[in-house]
């Protein structure tokens, strides 16, 4: 398991894995390669079904400028990983070269027959939050101080410029009008939100604040703007939300930074033990793991304990299973936006569930829960893993029709 701020990171929306992915896989062939005459970039699986709208042609189209180059959209192709590119360089001395590469969630690619590069260090010797858990019980430490301890006091001062990114991108969301990118002609309503949050005198509304915290940074993502991804760029409006409540509960900013260490390992262990893509395992990778992180965030900032850390994150994970990842024409827009909201929402309200039980309530473990997670995300119907072409996705295109 290697460093959470693979976990935290600031990127430019509208999807880690279909724009940051592909983005992070051009500029590898661009440094690998020199001299290039000509790049056909063939996408396969889900790149190929919502490519168009998470702006994936854009991104690639934007860094190979002036090298002559052409991408194909396949979907049909069987490939193992459903984020796969292929990209075979033409060189100006006539060679030829091919790269598979695998967007893998996240923004993190993996390139197909490279072996792991020395920097790419595991930080943990533990792999899993019982072994964790058993190993903090073991010596006395908190999961905060087990992170602080593996990553560095600096990594502190990381995740200042994380929270200050997420101030800014609430802020910008709030003040932004008009519609988003791409033919849905969705209208931004985060200021709407907020100014009829202020008519309404309902200024002090938890719930409310929570909601306009995660439209904001939800729609700035989908407007290809400047985010915190966390895990993911479609599930960024969680984690937003989630500190818009702390900050209404006034929670100290130190308390808050505990939260983001604690939240950073649960999505580390997912991405590590399960996955984080939408395309593999279903939007239950994304806002399911958004929604853990979230609850692990709340209960760490409030003071809980290592056990029931673990057990808000199991519970918001827990009943986050089987959510299909459907967006409507490939954007990250419909559902995506609203339901960061209604998550972040779910996060807070699984730590309320967790502080009524009594300690000796949970059965299943957050490792157990992630597994099936995974599992089921493996049985979903290639349709419901991010290709728009089941759920809500097809319903609206047969009403379009």
């Amino acid at each position: 398991m290697q460093s959470i701020r693979d976990v935290f990171y600031i990127g430019y929306g509208p999807s880690s894995s279909h724009t940051i992915g592909p983005y992070n896989a051009t500029k590898y062939i661009l440094n690998k390669y020199q001299n290039i005459k000509d790049v056909k970039i063939y996408l396969y699986g889900s790149l190929a079904s919502t490519g168009k709208g998470h702006l994936t042609d854009y991104i690639i189209d934007k860094l190979l400028k002036d090298i002559p180059h052409n991408i194909s959209f396949n979907s049909r192709k069987i490939v193992r990983h459903p984020n796969t590119m292929l990209f075979e360089i033409t060189l100006l001395d006539g060679n030829k070269k091919k790269e598979t590469i695998i967007s893998i969630g996240g923004g993190v690619i993996k390139v197909v027959g490279e072996k792991k590069k020395k920097d790419q260090v595991d930080l943990y010797p533990h792999h899993t939050l019982s072994d964790i858990l058993a190993y903090c019980d073991k010596y006395g430490y908190s999961l905060a101080e087990y992170v602080l301890y593996h990553e560095g006091e600096d990594i502190l001062v990381y995740f200042d410029n994380i929270y200050q990114t997420i101030k800014e991108s609430i802020d910008r969301g709030i003040k932004a009008e008009g519609n988003l990118p791409g033919s849905l002609n969705v209208k931004r309503k985060a200021k709407a939100m907020y100014e009829n949050m202020l008519a309404n005198h309902l200024e002090d509304d938890i719930s409310t604040n929570v909601a306009i915290a995660s439209f904001a940074v939800s729609e700035e993502n989908a407007a290809g703007g400047l985010i915190v991804v966390a895990p993911t760029c479609g599930s960024a409006g969680v984690i937003p939300g989630v500190i818009k409540y702390l900050e209404m509960k006034n929670v100290s900013y130190e308390n808050i930074k505990k939260g983001f260490l604690v939240a950073g390992l649960i999505g580390a262990l997912a991405k590590s033990n399960a996955s984080i893509s939408g395309a593999e395992a279903g939007c239950q990778a994304e806002i399911g793991v958004a929604t853990a992180m979230g609850a692990a965030l709340i209960s760490t900032a409030l003071g809980y304990s290592n056990n029931a850390i673990a057990q808000s994150a199991e519970v918001a994970l827990e009943h986050s299973l089987g959510l299909t990842c459907d967006p409507v024409e490939g954007y990250v827009q419909i559902p995506c936006i609203e339901r960061c909201a209604m998550f972040a929402l779910k996060a807070i309200n699984a730590v309320s569930i967790v502080s009524l039980l009594p300690k000796e309530a949970n059965k299943i473990t957050f490792d157990e829960s992630l597994l099936t997670m995974y599992l089921t995300g493996k049985d979903l119907h290639a349709g419901y893993r991010e290709t728009a072409k089941k759920g809500l996705a097809k319903v609206m295109k047969n009403k379009k029709q």
